[in-house]
């Protein structure tokens, strides 16, 4: 899905203790939902999700009917729009009984792709402080709080997203990947290798890596020792050789040929030039 287009608003962000909606009902607005302690038991788009465990993070897009049931239960609930286009960007909207569901109320704009349809994550147990964080940032109110909920609401609406998207490379492997490479950044590193450490064709990492960052997995080797060289240009004293070899370049002259290609100079002319820029 398109997620240049995503900016969500949030309408609420809550602790709770007990949730029972034993009668199915229907958002106008999107919610998250985050276990932290006890189970919840749900029923969401007439699909029986069964027992919730502490780490599991349950997305229901607005307009999908859901039922809910807990005991000694302990939840984040955030509610929000994927966009801001509604004239009501703010304030909490009651969920309401099927009967009583107005479709034209309904704040639809970004609910499509992954996010038309609710998600269930279970392995979300590393985001249960940043769950809590976001819910004590909304109750203090205090300083620029909605700015700063925002920036790590869409951070997070992104992540679950992209672990929920079966067809794009997930979020965590590109993580690996770039500590992979920066361990492995001095030796040989073959599409071939990639493959079997992460389990993946290499044309599948490569082809996935293209979509999400625009770049091949060569090219984004590359990319990551032009970017190691350049550190080192910047904060050492090695010579243009030292840095090709520790950088994982076969020779000192394809170093320079391809670190020129990337930025327009050679990189003894980049050095020079940040040694006169730096005060």
């Amino acid at each position: 899905m398109d997620t240049s287009r995503l900016n969500p608003v949030i309408r609420s962000v809550s602790l709770y203790e007990k949730i029972n909606r034993t009668d199915e009902c229907v958002g106008y607005d999107c919610r998250f939902i985050y276990i932290i302690s006890g189970e919840l038991t749900a029923v969401v788009g007439g699909e029986r999700l069964g027992h919730l465990a502490p780490g599991n993070l349950l997305y229901i897009p607005a307009g999908e009917a859901y039922k809910l049931k807990s005991k000694y239960l302990r939840a984040v609930v955030i509610t929000f729009d994927p966009m801001d286009t509604n004239p009501e960007a703010e304030g909490r909207l009651s969920p309401v009984a099927v009967a009583d569901y107005d479709e034209e109320k309904c704040h639809k704009d970004g609910v499509d792709g992954l996010l038309g349809r609710h998600i269930l994550l279970p392995d979300m147990e590393s985001e249960r402080d940043s769950f809590i964080r976001m819910a004590n940032i909304f109750t203090s109110a205090e300083g620029h709080y909605k700015a700063q909920l925002s920036a790590m609401f869409k951070l997070m609406l992104l992540k679950v997203i992209e672990t929920a998207d079966e067809n794009a490379l997930p979020a965590r492997m590109v993580e690996e990947l770039d500590n992979y490479i920066r361990e492995n950044v001095s030796d040989e590193i073959s599409n071939t290798e990639i493959g079997a450490i992460f389990g993946y064709h290499p044309f599948y990492v490569s082809r996935m890596l293209k979509d999400r960052k625009g770049m091949t997995l060569r090219q984004y080797i590359i990319a990551y020792r032009l970017k190691c060289a350049k550190r080192l240009l910047e904060l050492s004293n090695k010579s243009a050789a030292e840095i090709a070899e520790e950088c994982g370049f076969t020779d000192a002259s394809y170093f320079a040929k391809t670190f020129k290609s990337a930025f327009g100079m050679t990189p003894k002319e980049y050095r020079n030039g940040f040694k006169d820029d730096f005060i």
